[in-house]
């Protein structure tokens, strides 16, 4: 195996942090208006709209599979990408460049090499419509092999005042009359070296995961930033957060856990790079910079 004492690229969109595997996947992607983020407005030279990634990531460690987030699942083309948990009523505006919008969760597991029946744990960072569209459409187990952990404070939140038709309703419940869906708990290890961290503000049940070995450590940040913006400016929000005041302080809260400690960190949306360190003035370097020597 590699030297424990670095962090290497094993492609534009894996990593290696000790002796686990970190792959990113995508689902999709879609276009959001700037105002979908109170703040942004004014600081971009060209504002209109936001290209905005459906991430997923897929960790393997200690003989363990474990996907985090599922996407939006499969989607009829051209059916309108409005995030169902946002406040404000905004389509986003889907680029021609990108007719498929979302739905390629499972084209990216098979490019990895995963069957989903290979899946063991799904670890949803939180229970928004583009986070759990995989885990049972229409109420059939997607990864027949795995069990579902989630933030509690999600499900009042989100899927007790869902109507009883909605898709992620009917998905969760699914999983759990079957018994394959079970709440995280702060600091719990949920597969050698992949610790969870109650991260709540963007919903009240978001969670983080840091991954550690051998002296290195990444984090897979959720929603806790969704566009590279609010790193350089926490306060720039989100029309999906569900405490805008809870969401700026878990943004602060990272940034000063993570700015200038060398932790590599893993963001869903971001449309380009999805790995990346934040240096002590705040500038975002990707890890494709990471030396393999």
């Amino acid at each position: 195996m590699n030297s424990p004492y670095r962090i290497l690229m094993l492609g534009m969109r894996s990593i290696v942090v000790g002796d686990i595997e970190i792959h990113a996947l995508t689902d999709g992607r879609l276009q959001l208006p700037s105002s979908f983020f109170p703040g942004l407005q004014g600081k971009r030279s060209a504002p209109s709209t936001v290209p905005v990634v459906v991430g997923a990531f897929l960790i393997r460690t200690g003989g363990r599979t474990v996907l985090v987030d599922a996407g939006f699942g499969p989607r009829p083309s051209g059916e309108p990408h409005l995030p169902q948990h946002s406040r404000e009523q905004l389509h986003p505006v889907v680029s021609a460049a990108e007719p498929e919008h979302t739905g390629g969760l499972p084209a990216a597991l098979d490019e990895a090499g995963v069957a989903r029946e290979d899946v063991d744990t799904v670890v949803l960072t939180h229970l928004h419509a583009d986070h759990i569209g995989w885990v049972a459409p229409n109420g059939e187990p997607y990864f027949p092999n795995a069990e579902v952990r989630y933030g509690a404070p999600d499900w009042a939140a989100f899927v007790e005042p869902a109507g009883r038709h909605d898709r992620g309703r009917v998905a969760l419940e699914a999983l759990h009359a079957q018994g394959k869906l079970r709440t995280l708990q702060d600091g719990e290890a949920v597969a050698p070296g992949v610790t969870v961290r109650h991260a709540p503000g963007h919903t009240p049940g978001h969670y983080v995961l840091e991954v550690a070995d051998q002296d290195r450590r990444a984090v897979l940040i959720g929603d806790v930033f969704q566009i590279p913006e609010q790193m350089a400016d926490p306060s720039i929000g989100a029309a999906s957060d569900a405490d805008p005041r809870q969401a700026e302080l878990t943004r602060r809260r990272w940034l000063g856990e993570v700015t200038g400690t060398g932790t590599i960190v893993a963001a869903a949306h971001f449309p380009d790079e999805p790995f990346f360190r934040i240096s002590a003035d705040r500038t975002v370097e990707p890890v494709s910079a990471v030396t393999t020597s």
